[in-house]
């Protein structure tokens, strides 16, 4: 019997020294492995200017209750294969809940991810080949901890809200941030790949993304602070966070759904919650005419009780990634569901 390979990962470099090593070398690295995390990766959060040290405030909980959200919806896509969270029990919740540690006598925060990666890798382990899994974990480490992914997210944003200014301030002021943003297209292009290898890294990175979004908008709450080490000044974060707040634009979506609730209870007579069945996405939508309201309302209603797909269309508004104000266009039976 081989022996166990041993990863041990102690720093940000060290995994992508890593992630390098089984993009490159797929063929070399064993099967029977096992990944060990040594003080990284951890989340860091520095807010020097909170009126009271070793506070937390609405703002910074509700960006860390985000991260929270994006950590179980990251097990449910491993463990499960979609991204609904009604799927979780509560040990699941309680095995892959973070801590946030407050240093005494000061406003610096921190999240040790070790724990949360290890049961990760323990999860999938019995599922992947050796290089699969050291392509996927370590895919996930860069994503929610990585200076440099957190760098590229500040930048994309900070373009976005370029893009959706006239003004030349605020355009000057974030062509500033950028050149200070670490850059490195290399290591950007070995990320890029390792979600190329591993599809479901997409899905975990937009996630975390909507987690990012909530950190930034916090400090920017908070005045000003540091993320992985990053400065982000408060007019900064304001700018782009501003962004994220008035951002939304037209859609609509068509596909099969599963009828999770029906609500007859509203003001509006009837509200409905779906689910889509390829992406898991959650979605609540009313009826757009109320004149033929009674013929979907009996389809709905009978896919909710015999627990039957259909396909659904409606429009609404995307707002940061999300359907909201939807409405159900039509409604049919899936043939042969």
């Amino acid at each position: 019997m081989a022996e166990e390979a041993l990863f041990t990962v102690t720093s940000e470099e060290d995994a992508w020294a890593l992630l390098r090593n089984a993009l490159e070398k797929r063929g070399d690295i064993p099967d029977d492995l096992e990944i060990v995390w040594s003080g990284w990766p951890t989340l860091r959060i520095y807010l020097p200017n909170v009126p009271e040290d070793a506070t937390i405030s609405t703002s910074m909980m509700s960006a860390i209750i985000s991260l929270q959200t994006s950590i179980y919806r990251t097990h449910a896509l491993l463990s499960k294969g979609n991204s609904n969270l009604r799927t979780l029990t509560q040990i699941e919740r309680d095995q892959f809940e973070i801590r946030v540690k407050v240093e005494k006598g000061s406003s610096d925060l921190s999240i040790n991810l070790n724990d949360i990666l290890a049961k990760y890798g323990n999860e999938i382990i019995a599922k992947m080949t050796g290089t699969d899994l050291l392509i996927l974990v370590l895919g996930l480490a860069l994503i929610y901890a990585g200076k440099l992914a957190f760098s590229d997210f500040l930048k994309f944003k900070s373009e976005q809200r370029k893009a959706a200014s006239d003004d030349q301030k605020t355009k000057g002021l974030l062509d500033t941030f950028e050149t200070y943003l670490q850059h490195d297209s290399k290591r950007t292009e070995l990320l890029s790949r390792a979600l190329e290898a591993a599809p479901v890294l997409k899905q975990i990175q937009q996630s975390a993304n909507s987690a990012k979004e909530e950190l930034v908008r916090a400090v920017a709450d908070e005045r000003g602070g540091k993320i992985q080490g990053i400065e982000l000044p408060k007019d900064v974060a304001n700018e782009i966070s501003s962004k994220s707040r008035t951002q939304s634009s037209e859609a609509r979506s068509a596909g099969q759904y599963r009828v999770a609730k029906v609500d007859t209870t509203v003001a509006n007579g009837f509200r409905v919650t779906l689910e889509d069945i390829e992406s898991g996405e959650i979605v609540t939508a009313s009826l757009f005419d109320a004149i033929i309201s009674a013929e979907h309302r009996t389809v709905l209603q009978s896919a909710e009780w015999n627990k039957k797909p259909l396909f659904v269309e409606m429009s609404g508004r995307r707002l940061r990634g999300k359907m909201v104000d939807a409405k159900i266009v039509s409604v049919s039976a899936v043939e042969d569901a």
